[in-house]
Order: C-alpha cells, then sequence, then structure tokens
C-alpha cells in the first residue's frame, strides 16, 4: 500500500484530541487514566454547561442571560453529542479497519495520485479548518475578557471573583479549561463525520474508475484476469456498503442533535450580536461563534451528498466495462452487479439501513 493512502493516517489528529479528552486506552496506567478522564468529565463536560445555564437563570439583565444561553445552547449540545460519539469508539475503529482494506486496493498510479488530491488533502484541509476557527472562537472570548476586565462568561461561581485577583484568575482558569475543552469535544463530534463520509466518497469514486477499467487491457486481459477483477469489485462494492451503513450508525444521532441545536445557536448569537455587543473584540468573538455554528453542518451535508452521487454514478460505471466480449457468466455477474448498484444510497440522520442489509443480503 502507497504511504499515503492510509486512512488511519488522516485520522491520526482525531485520535490525539480523543486522548486528549481521556477516553481513549494508551500504554500509560489505566488507572491514571480513569481518573484523567472522571476530572474532564466533572469540570469541562458536566461542571462548565451547567455554570453557564445557572448563570442565564441567575441573571439580573437581559445581556447576561444572552451571553450564556448563546455559549450554554452549544455546550449542552456538545456534551450530549460527546455521550452519543464516545460508546462509538470501537465502531470507529472498526471503520478504520475497512477503510484499510478499500485503502489496500487503491494501486493504480492515477488512483493514487486522485486518493492524494481529492481524498487525503481535503479531510486534513477539513481537520485543519474546523481546527482554527474552532480555537478562533476561545482566542476571541479571551481577548474579549481581557480588554473588559470581565471573565469569560458572567455564569454561575461560587466565588466572587471580584474580591481579588487571585479568585479572578482561578475563575478564569476553569472558565478557560472548560471552554477549550468544550472544543475539543465539539472538534472531534464534528469533524469526523464530514471526513469519514470524505473517504467513502472518495473510494466510491475510485472503485467506478477500477470497473470502469476492466476488459480493456488496462489491467490484464485475460478471461480469469477480467473475471476476478470484476469479483473484487463487486467484494468492494459490498465493503463500501456495509461501512456506509456502519458509518451513518456512527454519525446518526449526532447530527440529530446538531441539526436541532443550530438553529437555537445562531438565532440566540444573532440576538446578542445586533443588540448587546458593545465592543470591538465582542462583535469579533460572536462572528466567529456563528461561523464556527453554520460550518457545522455544511460539510457533512456536502459530503453525504457525495457519497449518495457517486454511488449513483456506479452503474454508468460498469456500463463503461469491457462486458460485450466477456463470456456469459460474466455478463450475468455484471447484470446482478448493475441490480445491486441501483440501490438509492443515502445517509441520514436518526435512521439505519435496514432495507438496504435486506437488498445486499437478497442478492449475495
Amino acid at each position: 500500500m502507497h504511504s499515503k493512502v492510509n486512512a488511519a493516517d488522516i485520522f491520526s489528529s482525531l485520535f490525539f484530541f480523543w486522548r486528549t479528552l481521556g477516553f481513549i486506552t494508551t500504554t500509560y496506567n489505566k488507572y491514571l487514566i480513569a481518573l484523567y478522564d472522571s476530572f474532564v468529565t466533572t469540570f469541562a463536560t458536566f461542571a462548565f454547561p451547567v455554570h453557564l445555564f445557572l448563570g442565564a437563570a441567575f441573571a439580573e439583565n437581559k445581556e447576561n442571560i444572552f451571553i450564556n444561553l448563546a455559549i450554554g445552547i452549544s455546550a449542552i449540545a456538545c456534551t450530549f453529542k460527546h455521550f452519543l460519539l464516545r460508546p462509538q469508539l470501537t465502531q470507529i475503529l472498526f471503520v478504520n479497519d475497512m477503510l484499510q482494506q478499500l485503502d489496500e486496493r487503491v494501486e493504480n498510479v492515477e488512483d493514487i495520485r486522485y486518493y492524494v488530491t481529492h481524498i487525503r488533502r481535503r479531510s486534513i484541509f477539513m481537520m485543519r479548518f474546523f481546527t482554527v476557527v474552532y480555537f478562533s472562537v476561545g482566542i476571541m472570548a479571551l481577548l474579549s475578557a481581557l480588554w473588559s476586565g470581565k471573565i469569560l462568561y458572567p455564569a454561575y461561581v461560587i466565588i466572587d471573583w471580584h474580591s481579588s485577583t487571585g479568585k479572578y484568575l482561578l475563575v478564569m482558569l476553569f472558565q478557560v479549561y472548560g471552554l477549550n475543552m468544550q472544543i475539543i469535544q465539539s472538534l472531534t463530534n464534528d469533524a469526523y463525520g464530514p471526513m469519514v463520509l470524505c473517504l467513502l466518497s472518495g473510494h466510491v469514486h475510485l472503485l467506478a474508475r477500477r470497473i470502469a477499467r476492466i476488459g480493456h487491457g488496462i489491467d490484464g486481459d485475460t478471461v480469469e484476469h477480467t473475471y476476478r477483477a470484476l469479483v473484487l469489485c463487486i467484494e468492494d462494492y459490498k465493503l463500501l456498503m456495509s461501512t456506509t451503513k456502519q458509518v451513518e450508525r456512527i454519525i446518526s444521532s449526532t447530527y440529530v442533535v446538531q441539526f436541532s441545536a443550530v438553529g437555537l445557536n445562531v438565532v440566540w448569537g444573532l440576538i446578542y450580536l445586533l443588540f448587546f455587543a458593545d465592543n470591538l473584540l465582542a462583535y469579533g468573538y460572536y462572528i466567529f461563534h456563528i461561523l464556527a455554528i453554520m460550518i457545522e453542518i455544511f460539510p457533512c451535508c456536502y459530503y453525504g451528498s457525495l457519497v449518495q452521487a457517486e454511488f449513483h454514478a456506479l452503474s454508468y460505471a460498469i456500463f463503461r466495462c469491457n462486458w460485450l466480449t466477456q463470456p456469459r457468466e460474466f455478463r450475468h455477474n455484471v447484470m446482478t452487479f448493475v441490480e445491486l448498484s441501483l440501490y438509492e444510497v443515502t445517509v441520514t440522520a436518526g435512521e439505519n439501513y435496514e432495507s438496504m442489509v435486506e437488498c445486499i443480503c437478497m442478492y449475495a
């Protein structure tokens, strides 16, 4: 396998962030990892959003209510997505293994070039783009707080941070830590879906290229070799359908939460931006905040639609292979393959591929 055709390498940044959150097993002491995981869960996953909503509940003016709710809704949605995605880690690792099986089928020079240009680069760019935009929210929040001499968010805290510099720094440390860990959680939740769908769409496209080359003397022109190439393509198709089904199961529930939260987040953010923001840094923070919210769903929707389009194009690729001069058994399998490829593949939030499984079992 070519060194740059490796799904595990593409997901390395995500796994680094998951280790930062403490729920991926490492070679270190498991009890220390469990203690660290408990610390992150207590202070970042639970305490941070709770103190934001308590701040909104006990706020004495409307501005503080909107400030806390604007970030509080994001924090609660992030917590829900985190706990929905976290139990799927084993399945994520299983999907990585399936993707690496597909990576091993990328042998043609042009296919490798396509993989590097249209799959690897785009996936890595998305990871970097999510990272820059999401952490820009934290940076702008910190700069805004330092500029105004206040804490990041006027949330509920048990100590009077006005009374001393030490207490102020303690509250700031808690909020900066909670915000950044929530950013990492949101980053892992939101980046995984587009990245894995980008890989899937690319592999479906590469499968179409391999199918279209069958029988044209490009990869060998013997009857046995041609038939073997067709069988391998059918196996790849089944693997892709199975992987797509598994990916939908992993990301489906998290995107139900995300689609619901995005509308509320944008509304609250715009209300605060239009009526309550009073300095340039506050404007900058909420512009980045709204931008980060809006880009959450676009990449996943785009690559989900691209997966559907690439699967739809498979039947045309099958027709382009040189099936006319092949034996009867080859043509029979081509007809079966065409029937399989006509199944409409749509990645949806909150639904499973039960009917798709029945279809594959019927033709397998």
